[in-house]
């Protein structure tokens, strides 16, 4: 759940209780999001001297990451694909789309003097997992009354099963516009390690986890 996020509202609370599904409430805005090992995970944090063009506001975030990094991504993706009859991204009402349907969920962290604008795009899901949310009583017009099944699109299903070609194409572009170096999991974990460790900056985070009795 995004930071002001409340379960009442945005959760099937007997249901995610029954499951022991794990809430996180985390440090950014945005609304509620399932994740699975399917879900692809992207961020991009930027200093807002490195980005004069871009305001740091959602909307003009949203706009830059549409016009000069997914949007250029998702032509490579359909090129190389052999279907003929994929829909073509577009940013509508703060939400990436193929068709009308939406392809994942987003959120930003605005501070003075830099950003974050994180997505999860749903490469595949469980159907069944969907019913945790419920409706958001403040949703896009264009979403209408739409269950999450009829609202949401896998990915895959017009990408294939190997989402390689999703971070191949996100690099492809990337390296047009910025020089890319590319780091290991474990290369990554020894900044953090250096920063005082995982534990303290959870520590320090506003991200939560939600307990049973919270909801």
């Amino acid at each position: 759940m995004g930071i002001s996020g409340k379960p009442d509202q945005l959760l099937d609370i007997p249901t995610v209780k029954r499951d022991r599904v794990t809430v996180l409430k985390r440090f950014s805005g945005g609304g509620t999001v399932v994740l699975d090992p399917s879900s692809l995970w992207t961020t991009f944090i930027g200093r807002t001297a490195h980005f004069p063009d871009v305001e740091s506001y959602p909307t003009s975030i949203m706009r830059w990451s549409a016009d000069a990094i997914f949007g250029p991504s998702f032509r490579c993706m359909n090129a190389s694909t052999s279907s003929s009859d994929t829909p073509e991204f577009q940013l509508r009402e703060n939400d990436y789309v193929l068709g009308p349907r939406k392809m994942g969920g987003n959120a930003q962290s605005i501070i003075k003097g830099g950003w974050l604008h994180h997505t999860s795009f749903l490469w595949d899901y469980d159907q069944r997992n969907m019913e945790y949310l419920s409706l958001p009583s403040k949703r896009p017009d264009y979403r209408g009354d739409r269950s999450h099944d009829e609202f949401l699109v896998k990915l895959n299903q017009y990408y294939g099963t190997d989402s390689d070609v999703f971070f191949d194409c996100l690099r492809t572009t990337c390296e047009q516009s910025f020089d890319v170096a590319e780091v290991s999991v474990a290369e990554a974990m020894e900044v953090v390690d250096g920063l005082g460790g995982m534990q303290q900056w959870f520590e320090k985070s506003r991200t939560r986890i939600v307990a049973p009795d919270d909801m």
